[in-house]
């Protein structure tokens, strides 16, 4: 069952996944704050990276999306270290807030790119992926049913 809901569950993270990151870039213009948000993207983007590499018919390009993202988290962890050194010293963090929007930003917005472009990857290698998820789903609670 697991090899014939991956690719459908896949897609779904990489579709969702981008709108979702672009959500947040939105919701704080609108004044909602969105703290822990990019921990349960982090999490996703993890379970889409695994999900992918077991996915053999897409190509390649299926690890770009979620590189970019852990390298944009790490650009981001460290420019925030810098950020926090600069005001306990007694500056205002601008400079490394700066340095982030003009790093980080650039390569989540490609990061997104990639997202969709491999989803779209996925349903091209997978055509019929939701019709086969959804008879290896009933295929396996009738079988539990079964057992009971």
């Amino acid at each position: 069952m697991k090899d014939k809901v991956r690719p459908y569950q896949t897609y779904g993270y990489y579709f969702s996944i981008p709108i979702i990151i672009i959500a947040v870039f939105i919701l704080p213009f609108l004044g909602i704050n969105v703290r822990s948000i990019g921990t349960i993207i982090f999490v996703f983007i993890i379970f889409a990276h695994i999900g992918a590499s077991k996915l053999e018919l897409v190509s390649k390009r299926k690890y770009v999306a979620p590189i970019l993202m852990y390298v944009a988290d790490l650009i981001g962890l460290i420019m925030g270290i810098l950020m926090i050194s600069e005001i306990s010293n007694g500056g205002t963090g601008d400079v490394a807030l700066g340095l982030m929007g003009l790093i980080v930003f650039p390569l989540e917005i490609i990061a997104i790119i990639f997202f969709f472009i491999t989803a779209n990857d996925i349903k091209k290698a997978y055509p019929t992926m939701k019709q086969a998820s959804k008879e290896a789903r009933e295929e396996y609670l009738s079988l539990k049913k079964n057992s009971q």
